[in-house]
């Protein structure tokens, strides 16, 4: 019964000359499917994307969790033995002592601002997310004396290239017999960074640490303690942990508070641009709805029919339930390949619209990274998949109810 049932479905969504605006209708109502579901799981992998290449970066670049001395008692803090106990707690991978301070940079060129990181160099080749992502020059020249190292979209603005002299201006003043003048260093570039996040690579400059406890006149202190743990999961633990050692210190903050208002916005328009383009494929789900009401219109004579040689009302209601569902079923399962494709191939599809259009589609002024990221979650496929199932088999329930309680006596009585 269910082969004769599948084929009936089957013959009544068949375009005949009489009934092409019933196809039309049907063909627009799988295109809709196929974009809704196919927009979802894009969008929903960019947003993946952007959290976890954000994420990665500010970790990359901060850590899990970082202390900074208090101000009242940062000189008397002794920040070697401090790195030595927070090592040996357990869960902490690595822990990096800094110096962070705001500067002016000049060349021949152009003048700018930075953000003077002061690292040891066994601490920056620790760093993957700049010992990883050296463009040009070297970083075993970073031992060197004065040696600096740049962002890329820095360098670039200020016209500097690896061996070239950049100047290093400190806003803090030293007494001179003719006044106060602004302290200034000259350093040499050894090496360009490019971490794929713009805010970063147009802002970010490293110098060994003793140089910058030397130009911003701290000896043997630092700003900041960088610590990474080997598993998130527990990071409210580790900080608790270094919290009852350290917390008449350093004021101790981790990466997710310090970002919080950052990464609640994105998960809130993540949630926001799933549920707006649900809507696609709730009116895609609409469409069936009309389709198969006008189906059922059109087929009364033949339902009459089959009800008087024994077919019984819900084999009609399946009839007609199987014939809007193969449409939702249909367009789900095109839209899904499309989406998982797209999502896939994202990065080749910007460099080609790049190309096209002899523009940047995906600029990094204004996104913060320099390529569009893509991160597909099987979950949230199988969220809208499920989502576009749903609505789309829920619209041809009343069609289908409508058609099997047709009375055949009153259709054959005036057919």
């Amino acid at each position: 019964m269910l082969s004769v049932e599948l084929l009936l479905a089957w013959r009544y969504l068949r375009s005949k000359r009489k009934e092409r605006a019933i196809s039309a209708i049907a063909g627009f109502s799988v295109v809709g499917i196929i974009l809704g579901v196919a927009t979802l799981i894009v969008v929903t992998s960019v947003m993946n994307g952007f959290r976890r290449e954000f994420t990665e970066r500010i970790i990359g670049f901060n850590g899990h969790v970082a202390l900074h001395p208090i101000s009242s008692l940062g000189k008397s803090t002794n920040y070697e033995e401090a790195v030595k106990k927070i090592l040996s707690t357990k869960g902490v991978a690595q822990v990096i002592p800094v110096v962070e301070r705001q500067a002016l940079i000049s060349s021949h060129k152009a003048v700018g601002g930075t953000l003077i990181y002061g690292i040891s160099h066994a601490c920056l080749l620790r760093k993957d997310l700049i010992s990883q992502n050296i463009v040009s020059g070297n970083l075993e020249d970073f031992c060197k004396e004065n040696a600096i190292i740049l962002g890329e979209s820095l360098a670039q603005r200020m016209g500097l290239t690896p061996g070239s002299d950049v100047a290093v201006i400190s806003p803090e003043m030293d007494g001179m017999a003719f006044g106060f003048m602004p302290r200034k260093k000259t350093f040499k570039l050894v090496a360009v960074f490019n971490s794929g996040m713009y805010e970063y690579d147009n802002t970010v400059s490293y110098i060994s640490l003793d140089m910058a406890q030397k130009l911003f006149k701290i000896p043997n202190e630092i700003t900041g303690i960088s610590v990474f743990v080997t598993n998130p999961m527990r990071l409210n633990s580790i900080k608790k942990e270094i919290a009852v050692n350290f917390s008449s210190l350093y004021r101790i903050t981790d990466w997710q508070s310090n970002n919080s208002s950052f990464m609640k916005a994105v998960e809130i328009e993540r949630n926001v641009m799933f549920l707006i383009l649900t809507l696609i494929t709730l009116v895609a789900s609409f469409n069936i709805i009309s389709c198969m009401i006008m189906l059922v219109k059109d087929k009364e004579k033949d339902v009459a029919i089959l009800r008087t040689i024994g077919l019984s009302q819900s084999s009609v209601t399946r009839v007609f339930f199987m014939a809007g569902a193969s449409l939702g079923i249909f367009g789900t399962f095109m839209g899904t390949l499309v989406g998982v494709a797209f999502s896939i191939n994202i990065q080749r599809i910007q460099e080609v619209l790049d190309g096209l259009f002899n523009t940047k589609v995906f600029s990094p002024e204004v996104y913060f990274l320099t390529n569009l990221p893509s991160l597909l979650d099987p979950m949230d496929v199988l969220f809208t998949v499920s989502i576009s199932l749903a609505l789309s088999c829920l619209a041809t329930i009343y069609p289908a109810r409508k058609a099997s309680q047709l009375n055949p006596t009153e259709i054959l009585r005036y057919a």
